[in-house]
């Protein structure tokens, strides 16, 4: 009897030397007692609308959440808009990216053990990538708190002298050069991270898209498994195949007349041709037209060719803004607005976009606007 206790013991000590299965744990607290009482969630920020993955009832101004999870995962930690804003309330803070809302934090979940502090600025720790998350929004924050005596000017911008209008610009400009620098550091040193995709995702408008292809290539899988990565993947690849030096990229479209026209009835005859993508309803655009209409002017005896495609969805008001900007050059439309098909297969995300093509149809240049323009076509035209 003596040996078959002793056999029961040891494999009890056995069992109880099995290590644990790995788990994260997240604990949390946060400052608001207001919020004693409610659910907080744990959202996967890879799901459509951000599903949650789990909640947790705040009790004394703390939550926790407990899990296992295969391999990293980006998340949000969140509380219902209706429970952090009763009645009328609303927040009025104005977030720009690598900020996180009020109550709010992103973090990536892993097993390991992770600290969350909600507040009105929120703070993670816990794990090397989280602790690097969080160095890198302390400097967007300190960015956008150097920032602040902006907000009261932009909120005049318009009644402002015109001296004083680009003193704003410049440094608005300067903060934004700066937040993108940042944003540019963290990307590269983090090739390899979840973070690393999601900040680059986060920034895809303020980042130099041959940079971000650099990045891209660069990158490992996991990185580019970052919500919002394989759609901004797919755009970049579209990006390289309009690059300099590729093959302009033909499509059929009607003219404010509902007639059909090749681009290749214009691009790729012998001439220098402007794709120019505007829309009536677009500022930029119509402030940049002037110059359009005087390059024109001045270089279409000497072959200059220039093909407008309108990302409008209304002829009428297509039409109007032609004759409005006085515009003599062809144009073409499928009236589809931001979904125009010439401008998806150009990676045409804002305009005005130019993009100049060389007599045998190759590109030669993009984003020639202005100043920049009339130098090319004087050297091009000397």
């Amino acid at each position: 009897m003596k040996e078959f206790f002793l056999f029961a013991v040891s494999a009890v000590m056995l069992a109880s030397c099995d290590p644990l299965p790995p788990e994260y744990k997240i604990s949390g607290t946060v400052n608001n007692p207001a919020l004693n009482g409610k659910y907080v969630y744990l959202c996967d920020l890879n799901s459509q609308n951000n599903l949650p993955m789990d909640s947790a009832l705040v009790k004394n101004g703390a939550f926790s959440f407990k899990g296992n999870q295969s391999s990293p995962l980006l998340t949000l930690i969140k509380f219902n808009k209706t429970d952090l804003f009763p009645g009328d309330q609303e927040d009025t803070r104005d977030y720009g990216p690598g900020e996180n809302a009020v109550f709010s934090t992103i973090l990536v979940l892993e097993n390991a053990p992770i600290q969350v502090k909600l507040d009105t600025v929120s703070v993670i720790s816990g794990t090397p990538e989280n602790n690097k998350l969080q160095a890198f929004v302390n400097g967007i924050n300190d960015i956008r708190n150097q920032s602040a005596y902006l907000d009261e000017k932009l909120a005049v911008y318009r009644e402002l002298p015109p001296q004083e209008q680009r003193e704003v610009e410049k440094a608005y400009d300067g903060f934004m050069e700066k937040r993108a620098g940042l944003a540019k550091e963290y990307i590269q040193n983090n090739s390899d991270k979840l973070s690393g995709g999601y900040i680059l995702w986060t920034f895809r408008y303020f980042l130099n898209e041959d940079d971000q292809l650099a990045m891209v290539e660069k990158a490992d899988s996991l990185f580019k498994a970052a919500p919002g990565m394989p759609s901004l993947i797919r755009y970049l690849e579209t990006v390289k195949s309009v690059a300099v030096g590729k093959p302009f990229k033909d499509f059929t479209m009607n003219d404010t007349k509902g007639i059909s026209h090749k681009l290749s009835d214009y691009v790729g005859k012998g001439n220098y041709v402007l794709i120019d993508f505007w829309a009536s309803w677009c500022s930029p655009c119509r402030k940049e037209m002037p110059n359009l209409v005087e390059a024109y002017k001045q270089y279409h005896k000497k072959g200059f060719e220039i093909v407008g495609i309108s990302l409008d969805n209304k002829v009428e008001k297509w039409e109007k803004g032609i004759q409005e900007l006085t515009i003599s050059w062809p144009q073409l439309s499928d009236l589809k607005g931001w979904q125009n098909e010439g401008a998806a297969l150009y990676a045409v995300n804002s305009i005005p976009a130019t993009f100049l093509v060389g007599p045998d149809g190759t590109i030669i240049a993009k984003q020639l606007r202005g100043e920049e323009l009339k130098e090319k076509l004087k050297e091009i035209y000397k």
